[in-house]
């Protein structure tokens, strides 16, 4: 089976209404400033332990509000949505890591612990995240540009439709090194530097 990966950071334009309460976010956290956030990019994603890590990329301190995470679903209004928005207030330290996590974990009817302790509600996206099924998540910010993106299967079979892909829960898609690496599945680090690549990612479901 070929196998391969998807690294996507275009500079497009996400169909998708962000949190535009205050739309302007730059890496000073000045509301003021129209600078596009740069540096945040998707660092981990984990479908058994439901949860993406974001990684900053640079020597400063960002604010992240107002960023967003888009879903791609065909079977939405649209085909996506945007499942988290960070609030005022919300930063990721230079180098640093911020892990957001599913809802389904404290969803008895996804199987979660209602008394599950997520590290604040700004720390929590809508829905869930299957390892499984092809997926595509995009970072963007509040003017709507995209920052970064995982990709894994094909637009054409429906995204967040097929099932039958290599269902690794012990292994976590990660970029390898933290921040610019390629994809590849590694050890679950959460919040932590990712470790070194153990496999590619399958592309296409298992036969």
């Amino acid at each position: 089976m070929k196998k391969f990966f998807v690294l996507a950071a275009a500079a497009a334009f996400a169909l998708v209404a962000c949190n535009k309460d205050n739309p302007t976010v730059d890496g000073s956290g000045n509301k003021d400033n129209e600078t596009k956030v740069s540096g945040v990019v998707l660092n981990e994603l984990s479908g058994a332990a439901k949860f993406i890590e974001l990684y900053n990329t640079t020597d400063k301190e960002i604010s992240l509000e107002g960023l967003c995470l888009v879903k791609y679903d065909s079977s939405k209004d649209g085909g996506k949505s945007t499942t988290w928005t960070g609030k005022a207030g919300m930063k990721i330290a230079a180098k640093g890591y911020v892990v957001l996590e599913s809802s389904d974990l404290a969803d008895e009817a996804e199987g979660g612990d209602p008394k599950y302790a997520y590290e604040s509600a700004n720390h929590v996206f809508k829905g869930g995240l299957s390892g499984k099924k092809n997926l595509k998540i995009e970072l963007v910010d509040a003017q709507e540009n995209v920052l970064d993106a995982f990709a894994r299967g094909e637009e054409g079979a429906g995204w967040n439709q097929v099932s039958g892909f290599n269902n690794d829960k012990k292994h976590t898609f990660s970029r390898v090194p933290d921040g610019t690496g390629e994809w590849a599945y590694a050890d679950p680090t959460k919040g932590a530097a990712n470790g070194a690549k153990v496999a590619d990612i399958e592309m296409a479901p298992e036969m």
